[in-house]
């Protein structure tokens, strides 16, 4: 009896799968080229976006009006909607609305091109970024919501939205989209029963919660194979001393050292779209080239001429609570920096320490949006009248320089979000400055935001032409060599008379390396037969696990940008010792074809939070860095139709129907199976 039932259910299932064979996935159209809103995490909270485990699907409606934004949330009845909307309309209170209307299962974000779909300012960031470290950590942040650093700033990037957003500026895939849209769902009218364009959404994220829940979690030891959810944001500094450092040098008294400072990481929503032209490349690029004049302005000094070092530093990971700074002081304070001590090498330089720094300027946002004028930011500190007046002597020294070249400095009250935060809010009387081209605001309008780019500071490379006076590259050609001149006169105490002259030329050559392509002169010649990567780069930190390549060409071009004469080693000896910490060896491309060996003092350290090496450290502290990235596997955005409300409930109606029919004509077939089949006993039971 039994087997004659599931005879007949066997009859049925294999009918369905006939009825519906075919390959599913060529129902789908697959959107490439899009990058992804990912799930970031810090010691308390979760920001960022993430999809269901499956992914998340909902019905294509763009959103170029408010009207269009209204009708999805008052009259649309085929939710959950996929939201595809252009920056003007990515505003905190649009992206609000749908995030609290339950009816958005995700968004993406276009770009065609298009000027009238650009807005004014588009900052993803806090209007206080880096609120709750730095200064905050001590009590006397410079920052509030009624007079914040950054105006632009909407804070979407510090939203955990519960669904995935795309971005995506490809006009195949935006085109596709219109036309989808365009054809199956502008028309339609609610009970229409015609297919609709919908979205498939996957960037499902594993980390949750926080980074000390994610961590906690991934440090479970199991039988089972190991789950890793989150990886600490994290990579490398760069720093490059103008004179070696060693035992025998007498710079290593406090006061004896100046720090040159400026950030080489920014951010954004979306993977891989970060291309920082103002914050940081202005800077990273002004402090390269200040690097290249003073080394060529006194290449046969040495510290014992004077007992002052100049030590060049790229903070790696600051737009997260100043990750490469405050793992930078960790280290000095701990006696670590550059190296810890080790008896076992060779004239190991002594530690630096933070007493060791006698002034700290840090390069901000140069971008030329105020014509020449510069502002000098100071903590000005009061404990010491030797430290404030090499302050006040750097500020006297770098106006005077800089007005040769039509540049205005002012000095204005606060200090910006900077890596000198760090060092202010463990010492207050730290004798430190930062360099921007804003006052008491920022006006830069796309701060840590996808535009933030050429068009930004209106660059275009000049490939060895010299650019225009008024172009970008000369006001940081003089903004770098009035730098320059100005330490080269406070390290001699004279004034600078050499042949050394400002090169507009290297500065255009900088910017096309950061804000074009890596393949690029600068960093062909700081490295050799290496392949570098096209197109423009994304300056986010990344994570700890996997080395920044950016990083690396930056180290070394700084390497190359700052060596006076090459090196007598062959390429086979062309390599460090580890028992030398004063220099290493790298052989790059430079001038020749064959290549040479660079000696620098060029070297990098870690830039990797305390917090995450702490045992038992407070999460919720604020002291240092906690932020992490979630891990993902697959990140897909795919199209396809599928059927309308209405079709869809008359599907699933008619499935139940045929459900409850078809157990209603197994039972009588089984009541009847004698007459059917035939010498068969009848059921008594029937």
């Amino acid at each position: 009896m039994f087997g004659h039932r599931l005879l007949v259910w066997c009859l049925i299932f294999t009918g369905f799968l006939v009825c519906c064979r075919g390959n599913k996935d060529n129902m789908y159209e697959r959107i490439n080229g899009v990058a992804v809103c990912f799930r970031r995490l810090n010691g308390t909270h979760q920001f960022g976006c993430s999809s269901e485990r499956g992914g998340n699907v909902g019905v294509i409606h763009f959103v170029q009006e408010v009207a269009d934004r209204d009708w999805l949330l008052e009259n649309g009845t085929n939710e959950p909607y996929m939201a595809v909307l252009p920056p003007k309309m990515f505003t905190w209170d649009i992206m609000m609305s749908l995030k609290e209307s339950n009816k958005v299962s995700g968004v993406v974000l276009f770009d065609n091109g298009t000027a009238s779909d650009k807005p004014g300012n588009f900052s993803h960031e806090d209007v206080c970024p880096n609120r709750y470290s730095g200064l905050s950590s001590a009590g006397s942040q410079t920052c509030s919501d009624e007079k914040p650093w950054n105006p632009f700033g909407t804070g979407l990037m510090l939203v955990d939205w519960g669904f995935p957003m795309f971005f995506t500026d490809d006009k195949d895939n935006i085109s596709a989209l219109h036309e989808c849209y365009k054809k199956f769902n502008a028309a339609s009218e609610d009970g229409d029963n015609n297919p609709l364009c919908a979205l498939q959404m996957n960037s499902f994220m594993f980390a949750a919660v926080d980074s000390k829940t994610c961590v906690r979690r991934s440090s479970i030891v199991s039988n089972l194979k190991p789950v890793h959810y989150c990886d600490a944001l994290g990579d490398r500094n760069v720093w490059w001393s103008l004179f070696p450092r060693s035992k025998r040098s007498p710079a290593n008294e406090n006061g004896s050292v100046i720090v040159v400072a400026a950030r080489m990481d920014g951010t954004s929503m979306f993977d891989g779209r970060v291309p920082g032209a103002v914050a940081p490349v202005s800077a990273l690029a002004t402090l390269l080239a200040t690097a290249h004049f003073l080394s060529h302005m006194m290449p046969a000094q040495n510290p014992d001429d004077n007992g002052t070092n100049v030590l060049f530093v790229l903070f790696n990971g600051e737009s997260y609570d100043y990750i490469g700074s405050g793992r930078m002081l960790w280290d000095m304070q701990q006696g670590r920096f550059p190296a810890a001590p080790d008896d076992a090498v060779r004239d190991q330089p002594p530690p630096l320490e933070p007493g060791h720094v006698g002034l700290f300027v840090e390069l901000g946002q140069l971008g030329r949006h105020a014509g020449s004028e510069l502002y000098f930011h100071s903590s000005r500190p009061k404990n010491s009248l030797g430290q404030r007046a090499l302050v006040e002597a750097f500020m006297n020294q770098t106006s005077s320089v800089g007005a040769e070249y039509g540049l205005s400095f002012s000095s204005v009250g606060g200090v910006p979000p900077s890596s000198l935060q760090t060092f202010l809010a463990a010492d207050a009387s730290f004798p430190g400055l930062v360099v921007t081209s804003h006052g008491d605001q920022f006006n830069n309008r796309f701060y840590h935001s996808i535009y933030d780019n050429v068009e930004n500071v209106d660059y275009t490379y000049q490939n060895g032409s010299s650019p225009q006076l008024d172009s970008i590259q000369t006001f940081l050609t003089n903004v770098s060599f009035s730098l320059a001149t100005s330490l080269y006169n406070i390290i001699t105490k004279k004034s600078y008379r050499g042949d050394v002259a400002a090169n507009a030329t290297l500065v255009d050559e900088l910017l096309h390396c950061y804000l074009d392509t890596p393949d690029c002169p600068m960093f062909r010649a700081a490295t050799f037969e290496q392949k570098l990567p096209p197109g423009t780069q994304s300056l986010y930190v990344g994570v700890n696990v996997w080395p920044n390549v950016l990083t690396s060409l930056t180290g070394q071009l700084l390497a190359w940008l700052t060596h006076v004469g090459g090196s007598n080693r062959s390429r086979e000896e062309c390599h460090g010792d580890w028992q030398d910490q004063v220099y290493q060896y790298i052989w790059m491309s430079g001038d020749t074809e064959e290549g040479m060996c660079v000696e620098t003092t060029m070297n990098y350290s870690t830039a990797i939070s305390p917090a995450f090496l702490i045992p038992d450290y407070d999460w919720s502290s604020g002291k240092y860095s906690t932020w992490t990235e979630s891990v993902w596997q697959e990140l897909s955005v795919r199209m396809f139709l599928k059927p309308s409300r209405n079709v869809e409930i008359l599907t699933f109606t008619l499935g139940v129907c045929i459900f409850i029919t078809s157990f209603v004509v197994v039972f009588l077939m089984d009541c009847r199976s004698h007459i059917l089949f035939g010498n068969m006993p009848s059921a008594d039971d029937c």
